[in-house]
C-alpha cells in the first residue's frame, strides 16, 4: 500500500463521520498525514520513507519506535483518532 492508497483507505472509511485525511507535508524523511474534522487540524500519523507508521510525538515529530506499516496494516482496526497507534502492532 501507498501513502496515497492509505489516505484513500482512511477517507473512505472515515468521510462519512466528518473526518478527511491528507497529506500535509511530504518529506524527505517522513510524510505527515493529517487529520481535519470540524475545522481543527491534527496530526494522525507519520509514515517514512519504507512505509513504516509512527504515532505523532508533536506536529513536527514522529514518536520513536514503528508502530505499523503500509504493507501489513489493517484498515479494520484502525479508527478516526489514532489510537490503534498507541499498541505497538506486529510486523
Amino acid at each position: 500500500m501507498t501513502n496515497t492508497e492509505f489516505i484513500a483507505a482512511l477517507n473512505q472509511k472515515f468521510n462519512s463521520i466528518g473526518y478527511t485525511f491528507l497529506i500535509e507535508r511530504d518529506g524527505i524523511k517522513y510524510t505527515r498525514i493529517v487529520q481535519t474534522a470540524s475545522g481543527h487540524r491534527s496530526v494522525y500519523c507519520f509514515v517514512d520513507a519504507s512505509g513504516n507508521i509512527y504515532k505523532a510525538a508533536s506536529w513536527k515529530t514522529p514518536a520513536k519506535g514503528v508502530r505499523s506499516t503500509l504493507a501489513t496494516v489493517d484498515i479494520s482496526t484502525v479508527d478516526p483518532h489514532g489510537a490503534w497507534l498507541y499498541a505497538r502492532a506486529k510486523r
